[in-house]
């Protein structure tokens, strides 16, 4: 075999003994009282560009639970309740959105903040219902 060639072999056991010698000194890992040094170790975990690909990941996470807790905060325009009124027969939401809604809001949109400041889950009201009309 060749002495002074590049060439390593894998079959070589004396230059796998002495690379793994060299490599636990060149990685940082040291041994104090039989306890490897957790600097050491952390630095030999993240050599070669894993702690990029950590960080990448971990940034990730992090935005996407911020995106989540945007979506999920809560409507951008607060509803106050105003105004109670009685409905009576005949009413529906939409004739009372035209009464109370302000001028330049849609019906739809009046609608739709009657029903949230009202806890009501459908359009039906009956005569003698208790509405809460937003002001926005």
């Amino acid at each position: 075999m060749l002495k002074y060639s590049t060439y390593r072999s894998i079959y070589d056991e004396t230059s796998e003994v002495q690379s793994a010698g060299v490599s636990a000194f060149e990685y940082g890992i040291s041994l104090k009282n039989g306890v490897v040094s957790l600097c050491g170790a952390m630095m030999n975990l993240f050599r070669g560009g894993q702690l990029v690909k950590l960080a990448l990941i971990l940034m990730l996470v992090i935005s996407g639970f911020t995106v989540v807790g945007n979506v999920f905060a809560g409507s951008v325009s607060s509803v106050t309740p105003a105004e109670r009124v009685v409905v009576e027969r005949g009413d529906s939401l939409w004739s009372i959105a035209l009464e109370h809604k302000p001028s330049d809001m849609r019906t739809v949109v009046y609608i739709e903040g009657i029903k949230k400041a009202s806890g009501l889950e459908g359009n039906a009201i009956q005569a003698g219902d208790v509405l809460t009309l937003p002001a926005y």
